[in-house]
């Protein structure tokens, strides 16, 4: 019997379901056959495009990042041209600002490092002034030492870039630890020199970055008889390998698609199976229309059915995942040398997206055709 409470409504949807379990079985595989192949995919295309870009970081740079070099500190203490410059660039900057600040015409007094001759030893600070965390001691030999105004520099606070990670400041050459900053000023008259490293996120920003250390910096650079130009401030981007990285969002756009794809096809079997059913209870529908349903419980009693499979198809797809994770972690690591982690937080997150979606494309045309149906064109015997 049809009631008019919603309750009543479900069991009866339920009901129905359990009369036609070997179609929900079927729907219910079908969907978390599509589930776990889109949970796979799009997991192993997260990781691998992931892992992707940050090599093609660590070798470019870190995507729309500049450099700032300042020719001049416009008459400005340290202190003074830090907080001014990152008052400029702070808003315009996705990334906190690292500066790097450089002593020129240094001859280390030690080998092997006399061979280089003359140049620049460069100190490394982040946004606040404390030390950046560069990995001083790493690829050089633990005997190595620099010699800076009588005092010995060892490995462990030396740093000298590979050519991958000179796209990370756009130097080369010789990185000393902040603590030994007081002896290397002792070494050199010339002026100190300022880089600052900005990230925007964006291919055409220098101007952007100009015009924001104009305006900053412009009344002051006049008094010191100077101006904020070309010849005192360079900037230049860091990052390159824009044909890669357009390969790898290539890659990560083809994974997509086939983990929407599979997707979708699992979306469109359950649609037609959800057809299938109200066609075939089209009777019922009008019946109880004509009883005193509302279009509301026509609609409860479509989309219960289509729920049901969806949740049920997700808990296989997750039993799925559980099972096959290790599998997919002995694919992950022999590909990308991580674990695919198929159950973690994002992951499961996309899960739930992709439910939502086959849910909505599973639900919304057999439920829009149940309740538009007319009860006389069900119930009314055809005439010929």
């Amino acid at each position: 019997m049809w009631r008019r409470d919603l309750t009543s409504t479900v069991v009866l949807a339920l009901k129905l379901a359990w009369a036609g379990r070997v179609r929900l079985v079927l729907s219910v595989i079908l969907v978390a056959l599509a589930m776990s192949v889109f949970l796979v995919v799009t997991q192993l295309s997260t990781i691998g495009t992931q892992g992707l870009d940050e090599a093609i970081d660590a070798e470019s740079g870190v995507p729309g990042s500049y450099a700032v070099e300042m020719q001049t500190s416009f008459g400005l203490d340290r202190a003074q041209l830090v907080d001014a410059v990152h008052d400029a660039l702070d808003p315009v900057s996705s990334e906190p600002i690292p500066y790097v600040v450089g002593y020129p015409d240094i001859q280390p007094e030690c080998p092997p490092y006399d061979t280089l001759g003359r140049g620049m030893v460069r100190f490394v600070y982040n946004a606040d002034g404390t030390p950046y965390g560069l990995p001083y001691g790493a690829d050089v030999p633990g005997d190595t030492e620099v010699c800076l105004a009588g005092q010995a520099v060892p490995s462990t606070g030396i740093f000298v870039p590979s050519a991958a990670q000179e796209s990370r400041w756009g130097l080369s050459l010789l990185f000393v630890a902040p603590a030994y900053e007081h002896v290397a000023a002792l070494m050199t008259a010339e002026p100190v020199a300022y880089r600052f490293v900005v990230t925007t996120g964006r291919d055409d920003s220098e101007q952007t970055i100009r015009a924001a250390l104009r305006q900053r910096l412009g009344d002051t650079a006049v008094r010191f008889g100077s101006s904020v130009d070309e010849a005192t401030v360079d900037v230049a981007r860091l990052d390159g390998g824009q044909q890669v990285r357009a390969a790898s969002r290539g890659i990560k756009t083809i994974f997509g698609v086939v983990g929407w794809g599979v997707l979708g096809l699992g979306a469109l079997g359950l649609l037609i199976s959800q057809l299938i059913v109200v066609r075939d209870r089209m009777w019922l529908f009008g019946l109880g229309t004509a009883l005193g349903a509302r279009r509301l419980h026509v609609a409860i009693l479509v989309a219960v059915d289509v729920v049901l499979t969806v949740v049920l198809g997700v808990a296989a797809a997750v039993l799925i995942a559980v099972l096959a994770q290790p599998v997919t972690d002995q694919v992950a690591r022999s590909t990308f040398g991580t674990d695919a982690d198929l159950l973690d937080p994002g992951a499961l997150g996309r899960l739930v997206v992709g439910a939502a979606a086959v849910l909505v494309v599973a639900s919304t045309w057999p439920v829009l055709r149940a309740t538009s149906q007319d009860p006389l064109d069900v119930l009314e015997p055809k005439v010929s």
